[in-house]
């Protein structure tokens, strides 16, 4: 792995907003000097990511995640420092210095499998397939593309592609520009037969559908078959170090802003019914990709967004991945509302064909999550007719989903008690009487969370005082400081190999008249150390430590130094020359009568 200086480091992170960055991740709320949104590194159920746009780091108060902005690409996109280096400088259009750049010999045996280099694999593909869709071999599906709706417009800034009708268009224009099978395999763009040696594109006359991270980049496909026999009428790319399917949605880059600024997500099922809508102008609307939605899925939307509004097809298919989604919203604490689309259209046909007001109210209007469950069960209740067992079973279903729903927190004590009242009424059993099996089944839902849930995380306020860390935590936020303390403590007399480590880094920038917390961070060795930086200059912000506390913790240092001197002279572990200078440190003035930093 190429080695950058500690200078250009500083240069890159001179360039980036934390803010900013972080911003693109998560939905950041701005309190008092500071700026505060869920963690994405933890299933957040309140604010606890604070990003302080002064010091240029971000704290978790609760998991303890924190850093500087290279930290969090780390942490966030899986990089290693120098690709999170180089991901910065991209963004800030700082070139590399020339000593950096990556030779072969270097990346041995991982030759251009970097999360860098695949996605420059991927923005290749992209690009290849947008020149394919204005050939005359893609002239078919261009159109095909215009007769469901797309404008030429859209066409262009949704990226749309085609995949020739070939085995090995796009492996022959890859090996021609040097990307390596190898790369297109790992990225999931070429399939290898079992047994064989011979690759070939995954994607064949195919209508593509890039598929973007939040920051803008390709990071997978998906393909619209062009052909009725076609066994899969979409395939996606496979799963790779780019993508995750299970934590990942459709049009996110495109909505995020408006699901933001709006407060709601609209979560379709495919590739058309959110473009079509996007493209009439209904900003905040994503999809899923091929597979049901995860609890990821949903502490993704969670970050920005207060409700989610499900649209899927009114057919029984819809109706179940409805279902499923519902259960797992209701953990997350994220409202959660259920449209349907008139029988016989998706959400794609429906915007199209009665326009993007009607899709909007068709969102304004629908149901919340209870209403639409219980909307569900009546019909089944009333279709089980005079049989008992059936009528209890769907019954007892639904009072367990309300239930879960109060236990995580999804719904009110006064919601419960108005679907009590109206289930009662229909049901002809005492609203009471159900309120009871709830709060049973609550019950059982909260000891099950409990026995399945993580130990607490570490909170910042159950850190031990330790003057060693206090230490640090005033220099790192007040670096004048820095000569009045090293007159009399050195990074020999801190214990904790961290902190010693820290103070190590400390001290030279010091003496050097160069400490700054962003210098101690652009140190790669000191990239591990992140959370520890990032905790104790948050820390000393919090509990005000200042020249006063830097003052006790001085003297508590000291005290400790001397106590241990005195047990070694007691134990007789001390020769001659080591007595002698003992003795010659203890003529000068009492540390420990330090008079007060001025």
């Amino acid at each position: 792995m190429p080695r950058f200086s500690e200078q250009f480091v500083h240069q890159v992170l001179d360039s980036i907003d934390i803010v900013e960055l972080v911003g693109q991740y998560v939905a950041l709320t701005h309190r008092g000097r500071e700026f505060v949104g869920l963690c994405p590194f933890h299933d957040d159920k309140k604010p606890s990511l604070n990003v302080s746009p002064s010091k240029q780091i971000f704290k978790c108060f609760s998991c303890g995640a924190g850093g500087d902005a290279l930290k969090f690409l780390t942490l966030y996109e899986k990089y290693s420092f120098p690709e999170a280096v180089r991901a910065l400088a991209d963004r800030s259009s700082i070139p590399l210095p020339q000593e950096s750049l990556y030779s072969r010999r270097d990346e041995e045996p991982q030759a251009g499998m970097s999360k860098r280099d695949l996605l420059g694999v991927t923005a290749f593909a992209a690009e290849f397939y947008q020149r394919q869709l204005h050939t005359p071999a893609g002239a078919s599906t261009l159109q095909y593309a215009r007769d469901r709706g797309f404008t030429d417009e859209s066409i262009e800034r949704f990226a749309l592609g085609y995949a020739p009708d070939s085995w090995d268009a796009l492996l022959s224009a890859a090996g021609s520009k040097g990307i390596s099978t190898a790369q297109l395999l790992t990225a999931g763009l070429i399939a290898q037969k079992e047994g064989a040696d011979r690759c070939y594109d995954r994607f064949r006359h195919r209508l593509m559908f890039p598929i973007y991270d939040l920051t803008g980049s390709v990071i997978a496909f998906g393909g619209r078959a062009l052909r009725d026999e076609e066994r899969a009428k979409y395939l996606n790319s496979p799963e790779s170090i780019l993508f995750d399917k299970s934590s990942q949605l459709y049009a996110m880059n495109w909505a995020r802003e408006k699901i933001v600024s709006g407060g709601t997500a609209v979560v379709v099922e495919g590739y058309l019914d959110a473009l079509i809508p996007l493209q009439a102008g209904v900003g905040n609307v994503v999809a899923s990709l091929g597979t049901a939605l995860t609890e990821r899925h949903v502490r993704l939307l969670g970050r920005y967004a207060r409700e989610v509004v499900l649209v899927f097809d009114a057919d029984q298919a819809g109706a179940a991945a409805a279902e499923r989604a519902m259960e797992v919203f209701l953990a997350q604490q994220v409202g959660i509302r259920v449209a349907t689309v008139p029988a016989g259209k998706d959400p794609c046909d429906y915007c199209l064909a009665e326009g993007p007001e009607a899709f909007e109210k068709l969102v304004a209007e629908a149901p919340d999550a209870m209403q639409y469950a219980w909307d569900l069960r009546l019909g089944k209740y009333r279709a089980a007719g005079g049989n008992p067992a059936d009528r209890h079973k769907v019954a007892q279903e639904f009072l367990r989903l309300i239930a879960t729903s109060a236990a995580y927190g999804a719904i009110d004590d006064m919601r419960r008690g108005q679907l009590a009242q109206h289930i009662g009424h229909i049901l002809n059993i005492p609203a009471s009487e159900l309120q009871r099996q709830m709060q049973r089944l609550a019950r059982q839902t909260r000891r099950a969370a409990a026995v399945s849930a993580p130990a607490a995380a570490l909170n910042t306020e159950m850190i031990t005082r330790d003057p060693e860390r206090i230490v640090l935590e005033v220099l790192l936020n007040n670096s004048e400081l820095f000569h009045t303390v090293s007159e009399k403590l050195q990074p020999a007399d801190f214990t904790s190999g961290e902190l010693r480590q820290i103070a190590e880094k400390i001290w030279a920038l010091g003496h050097d008249d160069r400490l700054t917390l962003q210098a101690v961070m652009s140190d790669s060795q000191m990239h591990d150390l992140a959370d520890i930086l990032s905790d104790m200059t948050m820390a000393g912000q919090i509990h005000a430590h200042g020249e006063q506390a830097l003052a006790a913790a001085m003297e508590s240092l000291l005290q400790r130094h001397s106590d241990r001197d005195i047990q070694k002279v007691r134990g007789g572990d001390l020769d001659d020359e080591a007595l002698r200078k003992l003795t010659n440190h203890h003529k000068e003035a009492d540390p420990r009568r330090l008079p007060k930093i001025n």
